[in-house]
C-alpha cells in the first residue's frame, strides 16, 4: 500500500526535530506521528515508513556529532545568552512557536524574577520557528527588547543598547551579525551552521 504521507515534507520535519538537538531520539517518532500530523489518518505502512526514517535520522546525527569539536556553535551561542543573562539580559532559546509566544515567555520570566525590582532591563529570544530556520541555513533571526521600562522615550533607548551589546558579544564569540539599528527589526546572527548535541539518552 502507498504512503498516505507526503514523504518529502515529513522527511524535512523530521530533519529539522532531529537535528535541532533539542528533543531526545525517542521523542522524534511520536512528535510527527501524535503533533505534526493527523494519528488517526496514518496507516501502518506510515508508521512503519517514520519509525524507519527517524531512526536513519537519528543515527546519521549520532556519527555526525561524533566528528564535532568539544564546543560548537550552539555552545558558542549559549555563552553569549549566559552573559547577557549575567547583564539582567533574560535570554531563552527556542521560546514557543511565534514572536509572541517568545515575549509571553519573557513576560513570564520577569513577573518569576520580581517584575521592575528585579533589575531586568531587557530580553532576546528565538523562536521554534527560528530554530528550524537556523538548522537548515545556518542563521538566526534573535528578538530583543529594552525591558518593561513604562516610559517609552527611555525603553526605546535601552533597546538600542541592549540590540547593540546582543551584536556586541554576538561578534566577540566569532559569529556574523547584522542589525539595522531599527528596534522593530530584529538581529541577523550568521552562525555558519546550527551544531547542537541532543539529550543523553
Amino acid at each position: 500500500m502507498a504512503l498516505t504521507l507526503d514523504p518529502e515534507d515529513t522527511r524535512g520535519r523530521i530533519h529539522d526535530l532531529v537535528w535541532s538537538g533539542f528533543h531526545p531520539d525517542a521523542d522524534i517518532g511520536w512528535m510527527i506521528t501524535d503533533e505534526y500530523l493527523d494519528p488517526d489518518e496514518l496507516t501502518a505502512e506510515d508508521r512503519a515508513w517514520i519509525k524507519a526514517e527517524t531512526a536513519r535520522a537519528c543515527a546519521a546525527k549520532r556519527a555526525a556529532e561524533a566528528q564535532w569539536p568539544a564546543q560548537t556553535e550552539y555552545d558558542r551561542l549559549e555563552a553569549v545568552f549566559a552573559q547577557l543573562r549575567g547583564e539582567k539580559i533574560i535570554a531563552l532559546h527556542r521560546a514557543g512557536n511565534t514572536l509572541s509566544d517568545g515575549h509571553d515567555d519573557v513576560r513570564e520570566q520577569w513577573r518569576a524574577a520580581g517584575r521592575l525590582e528585579s533589575g531586568i532591563r531587557g530580553c532576546c529570544f528565538y523562536h521554534s520557528q527560528d530554530l528550524d530556520g537556523a538548522v537548515r541555513t545556518g542563521r538566526l533571526y534573535l528578538a530583543f527588547s529594552g525591558g518593561m521600562i513604562p516610559e517609552i522615550a527611555q525603553r526605546e533607548a535601552n533597546t538600542v543598547t541592549v540590540g547593540r551589546r546582543i551584536v556586541e558579544l554576538l561578534r566577540d564569540a566569532g559569529f556574523g551579525a547584522q542589525w539595522s539599528g531599527n528596534i522593530n527589526e530584529r538581529i541577523e546572527a550568521d552562525l555558519g551552521q546550527w551544531r547542537k548535541r541532543g539529550p543523553a539518552a
